[in-house]
């Protein structure tokens, strides 16, 4: 029987309490629960946050499967099954070619030494070549870990449960992300869109954490496309579906990012914006400005109002058979009434009783007085009738003081004074001698 069996037969055992709490946990003694309760990445995240120590089982078809943990920090994984060697991953990443591999694993084989020393001898790593090398391959071993779920595990608290494997520390926050994603599939991620496509998220990130995560984005496998989708939501609202439909990941890629920072308790999540409020200098220009502050006289000043001729009521002029009061004299000011020029002009725009003639055409518009302009008060110039006749311009002839050709004689015109003068050639005179 294997050696934790042994020892844990005889160590106390207790059901684990809702939900998980590794500093409820006395110091070696173990504790039962099951992954579907407690999810791979709360547990990993409530043992970081109670810095336990201690060692977390997952058992499958093939064992046991552990996770060790120092101080809340993952320190190491052993897996039942013989995945990711040290000489296969160097085949992976080209580190080393065929030979050089079969006469690695015949000198792990013939010594049962540990690999890496043995490649260390060979000068294919030096001493931070195989720090890198262990680290990857222990990411590569918590992944496989992370995978198991719905599944019942075992946390046990204590130093004395770290022995029998490899310490390689590595970043707790990175293997939550590892687990966050092993554990959402593809059905979930767009579950998760769909339910908060109209809602608006945004990331609430700790001092000193630019993009929102609580590690360096090397340690998550993060590039470019991550780093720009995270600026968009560091500090400032977005809408998830706009995220998804002009992010720079793919829908199932931002699904798990939003879930996992969501998961961190880095993520805030609103239904909808709440309406802008609006600026008290925009307030005040939408508010009605007060006519004393603007210099202007109250609407009850006699500017506005006429009391040389009163606008009658609209039941008497029914009654009576009187004629209605024009729009003219209801607008115009007591100045246009009085005003000979404009009373003519009042005058034809007044509605007519009884057979009159109707309103001409070409009345003008009623005139209004202006308190700021007073130069826009005067009467404006009469307009023509159309029937009115157009004026004859008369044309003055010009006259001419030198005479004119003409066409058919040699006869030249003087137009200033009226008369032809013959200015043919004169005829020679020959004297014939004697």
């Amino acid at each position: 029987m294997p050696a934790f069996s042994l020892w844990s037969a005889r160590r106390p055992r207790a059901t684990l309490a809702m939900p998980f709490d590794p500093t409820r946990v006395p110091d070696d003694t173990c504790v039962e629960g099951h992954l579907d309760a407690d999810p791979v990445y709360d547990v990993l995240l409530a043992v970081h946050a109670g810095r336990t120590t201690g060692r977390l089982t997952v058992e499958d078809a093939v064992g046991k499967n552990h996770l060790y943990f120092m101080q809340g920090r993952p320190v190491g994984v052993t897996l039942a099954e013989y995945a990711h060697p040290l000489g296969q991953l160097l085949l992976e990443l080209g580190r080393v070619d065929g030979k050089t591999f079969v006469r690695a694993q015949r000198r792990i084989a013939e010594s049962n030494r540990l690999a890496g020393q043995v490649f260390k001898e060979l000068g294919v790593l030096d001493e931070d070549g195989l720090r890198e090398v262990l680290t990857t391959q222990a990411r590569r071993k918590a992944e496989h870990f992370c995978r198991l779920g719905s599944r019942a595990f075992t946390f046990c608290r204590g130093l004395s449960f770290l022995s029998g494997f490899t310490s390689t520390p590595m970043d707790l926050f990175s293997v939550v992300y590892l687990a966050v994603r092993a554990q959402l599939g593809s059905d979930a991620r767009a579950a998760w869109i769909e339910h908060a496509s109209t809602q608006q998220v945004r990331i609430t990130n700790a001092p000193g954490d630019e993009l929102g995560l609580p590690a360096p984005l090397a340690a998550f496998g993060f590039g470019a496309a991550e780093e720009r989708f995270l600026r968009r939501i560091v500090g400032g609202w977005e809408k998830v579906a706009d995220l998804v439909e002009t992010g720079t990941l793919p829908p199932d890629e931002a699904a798990l990012l939003l879930r996992y920072l969501e998961v961190l308790g880095r993520l805030e999540r609103r239904s909808a914006a709440p309406p802008a409020a609006v600026p008290a200098h925009v307030s005040a220009l939408l508010r009605a400005p007060d006519p004393a502050s603007l210099g202007l006289p109250d609407a009850s000043d006699d500017v506005f109002s006429s009391h040389d001729a009163p606008t009658p009521p609209l039941a008497a002029p029914l009654a009576t058979g009187a004629p209605l009061a024009s729009a003219d004299s209801v607008f115009a000011g007591p100045g246009d009434r009085t005003d000979p020029r404009m009373r003519s002009i009042h005058d034809q725009r007044t509605e007519p009783a009884g057979d009159a003639e109707p309103t001409p055409v070409n009345a003008p518009h009623p005139h209004f007085r202006s308190v700021l302009f007073p130069e826009q008060n005067a009467p404006p110039p009469p307009t023509p009738a159309h029937d009115d006749p157009a004026p004859v311009v008369k044309k003055k002839k010009v006259k001419r003081t030198e005479p004119l050709p003409s066409d058919t004689s040699g006869l030249l015109v003087s137009e200033t004074r009226k008369e032809k003068t013959n200015v043919g050639p004169i005829p020679s005179i020959v004297i014939e001698d004697e």
